[in-house]
């Protein structure tokens, strides 16, 4: 009886989730659709992430990794390359958050 709550609420959550996922992407593109000048700004940092993106997928080793931890991690190739865009996609924003605040820290002292 308690593990078939757990399920029925576990399941619930995920609706709950899914449901709230769907209604921010929508109300988001109606916004933007709505209101293009308003959401420049927001459209050139969503296609600076996928520039960004596609950058560190192509720069991204797979032959970095021998064989045996593909084997012994349960992993592929492409699940490689995969995380190490994602490491690159976070070395990228990291220097660019430190060079926006160096520039804002600039910016502000010959102000």
């Amino acid at each position: 009886m308690e593990n078939t709550l757990i399920n029925i609420g576990i399941y619930v959550t995920y609706v709950l989730i899914f449901v709230s996922l769907l209604a921010l992407l929508f109300f988001s593109l109606k916004f933007i659709l709505t209101n293009i000048k308003k959401s420049k700004a927001a459209l050139v940092g969503v296609v600076a992430l996928v520039i960004i993106f596609a950058i560190s997928y192509l720069i991204s080793p797979v032959d970095d990794v021998r064989a045996e931890i593909w084997e012994k991690t349960a992993t592929d190739p492409g699940l490689s390359k995969m995380i190490g865009s994602g490491l690159y996609i976070t070395y990228f924003c990291f220097i660019g958050v430190i060079g926006v605040t160096i520039y804002a820290a600039i910016s502000k002292f010959v102000k």
